[in-house]
């Protein structure tokens, strides 16, 4: 975990919303007006193609349900007479009709992906932003593979949902189409014809009860697999050097097996759903030929309007069998739109204020008066916190694991807002400052460097893409790092690897550094960051830090005595509380709890040595590692 975010571990801030983000046992309905209501919303850049598609979708089902009836028509008034002229209007209007049904049918199936794929470009490009706008706690205790899910996977759902929601839509126009011009042409026979539906309904509904434990358990197994993948591929270092290879595979398999039974599963259901469709298909049309020829016979039918009826009522169900073998992936779709409203439904813990100014340029005073902040209530971080500093100051934050250090800099960041009291920048409470023009004038370098995928030029001006070539240059050089960097292939312009792997991990922190420094800004804060680095990468950043830190405000949690032995202040935490503040000579000589820490670490690092090894200005004498 980076170091300057681990107070906001997974007991973090209670949030409802965050807390019940689930993957468990989320199945949708086949319709969900929620869903559909919220997706149509996304529809309004593209409703001009929308609207021309559904009149296609219409005219398709109109000319769909008007085949059978032109037949009737031909039949009644023109065969049984022998009208070869009628006949041939009869052709014609029937091959207008097909022309018809094929641009109704082509332009609904070319413009409906265009608003589907926009309405999804809409809703992943939210997405993104939005999660850039949850705090870290939420990602602390929300798993990876979860948020992957909601984020790819059900966004993918919809994405090869969203035209079978249309094909649906088509299909129960056309069920609604065929029912009432049955009804209007002979209205007992429709009864007779449709005397099947109670009961394809019972069995649905019969159905529908042992479909949805499968489709949960599908959620469910996806869910764990995400997860697991996601664990082994970031810990992978760990697992090939523990070599848990085998032990892992083993687990993944049984996640595994778990989701393809349960799809498996699924699709016996969907499966067994289908000949029942056929049944009552082949009942319904032996009903018909039953009664309808014993009305023919009985001359008080036509038999244009039985051939119609056993056109219509293999039309009728036609959609009903689109419908049942598209009924699992409509209800995943309405469960995938679910659960990516609700990721975007939840709320950021830190906000602006609604009257919230711009900070103007920083000079670099903060002052914490009365602060306190819990994660979980009635559990103090920090209690009672007053202090103030000076700009250019250099302040050293000291003490044992848990003492509060690094949720000290997260406030002052606004990664959360303090429980009591306030956080003054140059006398602004920064509660009531927009948080982005706060956070772009400080820069923050943590224990754990992490780049991204490009070059190092682009690592560097990462979020200050208006620095130029001097710009990135004159940063690396002020850390150190100009001389390495020119040493890579191509230099500036070097490829990095993922998280800059191809790189060793002291050269990644003095890119850190150089991206930190580029931004020019007025408070910067290190967090432990030269923990995990050598000794010569160390002594290059403190040599460069002298420059770097000049003129600025800096905030440094100290891992290693040497980082902060001159500091203007040194500010000593525990338990929440501050315990002293002074040079470091100064609190030595009052012989408190910094004096003991000292002799703590003194004692464990440097046994054996006189005291003046230790007060020596080249000495790196590490302190407690902090993990609050």
């Amino acid at each position: 975990m980076m170091g300057g975010m681990r107070g906001l571990h997974a007991g973090g801030m209670n949030s409802p919303n965050m807390d019940n983000l689930t993957d468990e046992g989320v199945v949708g309905s086949v319709y969900d007006h929620k869903v559909v209501r919220r997706l149509i919303t996304y529809v309004k850049p593209y409703k001009k193609d929308a609207m021309l598609s559904m009149i296609a979708v219409l005219v398709y089902t109109t000319a769909n349900v008007a085949v059978p009836l032109l037949l009737m028509l031909g039949i009644n008034n023109y065969v049984n007479d022998g009208n070869v002229g009628g006949l041939h209007v009869i052709a014609l209007v029937f091959l207008a009709l097909t022309l018809v049904h094929f641009a109704s049918n082509y332009y609904q199936f070319s413009l409906m992906p265009k608003v589907g794929q926009g309405i999804l470009y809409s809703l992943r490009t939210e997405m993104f932003n939005h999660l850039q706008s949850l705090s870290p706690a939420f990602f602390h205790r929300t798993p990876v593979g979860r948020i992957m899910s909601r984020s790819q996977s059900d966004v993918s759902q919809l994405q090869e949902s969203f035209e079978l929601m249309v094909q649906s839509i088509a299909d129960l126009l056309s069920l609604f189409g065929i029912i009432l011009a049955m009804v209007l042409i002979d209205w007992r026979l429709a009864l007779v014809s449709l005397s099947v539906i109670p009961v394809l309904f019972f069995i649905l509904g019969y159905w529908q009860k042992f479909a949805r434990r499968s489709f949960i358990r599908i959620r469910r197994a996806i869910a764990m697999v995400n997860g697991e993948y996601n664990q082994n591929i970031t810990g992978v270092r760990v697992v090939e050097s523990l070599n848990r290879q085998d032990e892992n595979l083993k687990h993944f398999n049984e996640l595994n097996y778990e989701h393809l039974d349960a799809n498996m599963q699924a699709s016996r259901y969907s499966g067994g759903l289908q000949p029942m469709v056929e049944v009552l298909t082949g009942f319904a049309m032996g009903v018909l030929v039953v009664m309808g020829g014993s009305m023919v016979t009985g001359s008080t039918l036509e038999w244009g309007v039985l051939v119609a009826f056993a056109m219509w009522i293999q039309r009728f169900f036609e959609p009903i069998r689109h419908l049942t073998m598209q009924y699992s992936q409509l209800q995943r779709a309405m469960s995938a739109g679910v659960r990516i409203f609700e990721l975007l439904d939840l709320r950021p813990e830190v906000k602006d204020a609604e009257d919230a100014i711009d900070m103007p340029p920083i000079k670099g005073e903060i002052s914490y008066e009365g602060v306190g902040f819990q994660y979980v209530k009635d559990v103090d971080v920090l209690k009672d916190i007053n202090l103030h500093f000076y700009p250019g100051e250099t302040i050293a934050l000291v003490g044992a694991t848990g003492a509060g250090k690094s949720t000290f800099v997260t406030l002052l960041s606004r990664f959360a807002d303090v429980t009591e009291g306030v956080i003054k920048v140059d006398g602004h409470d920064i509660s009531k400052v927009k948080r982005v023009s706060l956070v772009g004038q400080m820069s923050m370098v943590l224990q754990e460097p992490y780049l991204f995928s490009g070059t190092v030029k682009e690592n560097i001006r990462y979020n200050h893409e208006d620095a130029d070539d001097a710009a990135v240059e004159a940063a690396a050089r002020a850390v150190g790092a100009h001389d390495f960097i020119m040493a890579l292939d191509k230099g500036y312009e070097a490829l990095l690897a993922e998280r800059g792997s191809n790189l060793s991990i002291g050269q990644r922190q003095l890119l850190s550094f150089a991206r930190a420094v580029v931004a020019d800004p007025r408070i910067i804060v290190l967090d432990e960051a030269t923990a995990s680095i050598d000794t010569h990468t160390e002594i290059l950043i403190q040599n460069a830090l002298k420059e770097v830190l000049k003129g600025r405000t800096s905030i440094v949690i100290a891992h290693r005595l040497s980082t902060i032995r001159n500091a203007d202040k040194i500010v000593v935490l525990n338990q929440g509380r501050v315990m002293e503040v002074g040079k470091h000579e100064e609190l030595l000589a009052q012989k408190g709890f910094y004096a003991k820490l000292y002799a703590i670490n003194y004692g464990l690092s440097t046994e054996g040595d006189g005291p003046d090894a230790a007060a020596s200005p080249s000495a790196a004498v590490p302190a407690p590692a902090d993990n609050d």
